[in-house]
């Protein structure tokens, strides 16, 4: 019995999809064995479908318009629909669709080299161009979307998620309503309910109105938060998440600061009358604070802006008790003084009164 099927230029125009398939099988079944080879357009299969040098199409007949997942008369957006499947051999570009009845996003002038389409209304016209989802479009080579009513538009961009845009080349939108504004390089992400865009290249840009969270370890006890209508950082300082507690000699750190070299400066290579700074070098603040007794505290290249704060604070709290020592001790010698006023008033009167008697007494 033949192992191979072999067929010179089947045409199955207008056949159906369960017709192909019952020819299939009753083919495998008259050779009786499991691996029979298909050929169509070859004399030799080497596959077991071997399709010759061309493009493998399958479409349904029109469909109902209530078929489309965006069905809606009243904007007009009713057209029949129409599944499809295609292979194009000779650009490598594959199609999953549903479409409307009209769209073009199997044709093969409208698909990339190396591209692959799967959803429903989709395109992807770039040299190995990915869309994915819903009414999404990958126009230039490299780019991918995926979601609902996404565009990549330019080279090697990337979209996801509802109604956002990334027009420009390298560039990432993720999320609702986002756009990269024909910059470069640039990253939206995020959700909005109003339409929101990068406004310079290389530029993040995150839009979240519930805030950030950002942890540093799994149990989320280290980290920082910017909650949500918030303009700077919150540290997570909780005091049931700390442990061994050291006091700290607020009068040391006051002379370590006398010590420490403070300046104006700017990082090398930047601008120096656009990006001026003010502050300690990573090395002498590491080398003032850097050790307590149980370990170290920072590092030699940069400062850690709770330590900064934290060095702040015990500077401020000592010179508050120096403060308040010195209102104390003020406020004891103006007493004395004003208690030494009194005695030398009482003195000067009792003196005045003695030689107010020793003059009457002379006359």
């Amino acid at each position: 019995m033949m192992d191979q099927l072999s067929f010179r230029q089947i045409f199955l125009r207008g056949c159906s999809g369960q017709l192909l398939a019952l020819i299939i099988i009753l083919g495998c079944l008259c050779t009786g064995t499991a691996h029979a080879q298909w050929g169509l357009g070859v004399q030799v299969p080497q596959e077991k479908m071997h399709v010759h040098n061309g493009t493998v199409l399958y479409k349904t007949p029109k469909l109902p318009p209530e078929t489309s997942p965006f069905y809606a008369p009243v904007f007009n957006d009713d057209d029949s629909v129409q599944h499809a499947f295609k292979w194009m051999c000779e650009k490598a570009a594959i199609r999953f669709l549903g479409k409307g009845f009209y769209n073009v996003g199997i044709d093969t002038l409208n698909s990339g080299r190396f591209s692959i389409a799967a959803g429903y209304d989709n395109t992807a016209r770039g040299t190995a161009a990915a869309s994915f989802g819903l009414r999404t479009h990958a126009e230039e080579t490299g780019a991918f979307a995926c979601g609902q009513g996404v565009i990549a538009s330019d080279h090697v961009s990337f979209a996801q998620g509802f109604s956002t845009i990334t027009n420009g080349p390298n560039c990432i939108s993720v999320g609702t309503n986002l756009s990269n504004n024909y910059q470069t390089g640039s990253f939206i992400f995020g959700h909005t309910n109003f339409a929101t865009q990068n406004t310079g290249d290389n530029q993040f840009k995150a839009v979240f109105s519930g805030g950030y969270e950002f942890y540093t370890n799994d149990a989320l006890t280290v980290g920082v938060i910017l909650g949500p209508g918030s303009n700077a950082w919150t540290v997570i300082s909780d005091v049931r998440r700390k442990e061994n507690f050291l006091p700290v000699n607020g009068r040391e750190f006051l002379h370590s600061i006398l010590k420490m070299p403070l300046t104006s400066w700017n990082y090398k290579g930047q601008d120096a009358k656009s990006f001026r700074h003010y502050g300690p070098m990573a090395q002498d603040f590491f080398k003032a604070f850097g050790k307590d007794a149980l370990g170290t505290i920072g590092g030699k290249t940069a400062i850690n802006q709770s330590d900064f704060d934290g060095v702040a604070l015990i500077a401020i709290q000592e010179l508050i008790r120096i403060t308040d020592d010195l209102e104390k001790t003020n406020d004891e010698l103006e007493a004395e003084v004003e208690t030494l006023r009194a005695k030398l008033f009482a003195t000067r009167k009792q003196q005045s009164r003695s030689q107010e008697k020793t003059i009457v007494a002379r006359r």
